[in-house]
């Protein structure tokens, strides 16, 4: 269990995970409003009552205090709902209302991006809704405060503004995720054949997200999986969706990336620094990974008034 947990820091770490919104079911907002429509991932909370999430057709029940995790686009899933369409009210099943229950549901539901170009693509290795029960949020301290302080924010305030409370909602999807991804592994559930789950890819992609800086060759990442070189490839690019040296460069480019819009190390330096023997190396992973040469990124930092 300790191996999944590692590795979603060291993912997580990585995706860099952005605060875009929050919003409950009293105080909805319009999905394309404030940036909703370019949020990534998702999280839905039932903060009181009984919440029924459709879950593409099929009806997912939360209860009281458990938290749903939607790591897929928030684009793909409302794909279907006109701009007027609300959060969360247009995630759940029916008009959301409860009119038939005692208690009339509280649905809390916060947006958040991350650069899936260059990034790790989540849905790759999460399914499309993970919960995380409450009784489960109830033994995680950090996790079930944090929740309760925000359920209680919204309650007083019109719109959350406090940047302090935005960092919380970054903390409760990466706690939940971790909660969830660990709940589903030892209760065997579907979607067991995923790299997560898969011991030996697990290993793989943790030694990829720690030493993507040094040489991380296909032999030495075969030998931190207990595969050999074909086994590795088949295997990887069956539960991760590309072959181990494609999904090594884009965690190498998502953190140039980085680096070229934070400091002022030269893309010399930078290549060195994520692993690129040379200059050459990493435009040809940016050209193929993110579609623009390393300088963009750090002329993009200027034109947006970014400070490095």
């Amino acid at each position: 269990m300790q191996q999944h947990a590692d590795l979603l820091i060291a993912l997580l770490t990585r995706v860099r995970l952005e605060a875009r919104f929050v919003c409950e079911t009293d105080r909805p907002q319009r999905w394309r409003e404030n940036g909703a429509d370019s949020a990534n991932a998702l999280f839905v909370y039932a903060a009181r009552g009984r919440v029924e999430l459709d879950d593409r057709g099929r009806t997912l029940v939360l209860e009281q205090g458990d938290l749903a995790l939607l790591p897929h686009s928030v684009a793909e899933r409302m794909a279907g709902a006109t701009a007027d369409a609300e959060l969360p009210a247009a995630l759940l099943r029916g008009d959301g209302t409860g009119a038939q229950a005692e208690i009339a549901p509280r649905a809390l539901c916060a947006g958040l991006h991350y650069d899936a170009t260059s990034a790790m693509p989540l849905c790759r290795l999460f399914g499309a809704i993970m919960v995380a029960p409450a009784a489960a949020i109830a033994g995680e301290p950090m996790l079930s405060h944090a929740l309760h302080g925000l359920s209680r924010e919204l309650e007083r305030t019109a719109a959350l503004r406090n940047p302090v409370l935005l960092r919380a909602l970054e903390l409760i999807y990466a706690l939940a995720l971790e909660l969830a991804v660990a709940g589903a592994v030892r209760a065997g559930e579907e979607q067991a054949d995923t790299a997560l789950r898969d011991p030996r890819i697990a290993r793989c992609l943790y030694y990829m997200y720690t030493h993507f800086g040094e040489k991380c060759s296909l032999d030495e990442l075969a030998a931190h999986a207990g595969l050999s070189k074909s086994a590795l490839s088949a295997r990887f690019s069956a539960l991760v969706g590309e072959p181990p040296a494609r999904h090594l460069a884009r965690i190498r480019v998502a953190e140039a990336r980085r680096l070229l819009r934070s400091t002022e190390l030269s893309q010399e330096a930078v290549a060195q620094q994520v692993g690129y023997a040379s200059v050459v190396g990493m435009h040809l992973a940016f050209r193929s990974i993110a579609g623009e040469p390393p300088g963009a990124s750090r002329r993009g930092n200027a034109a947006t008034g970014e400070s490095a």
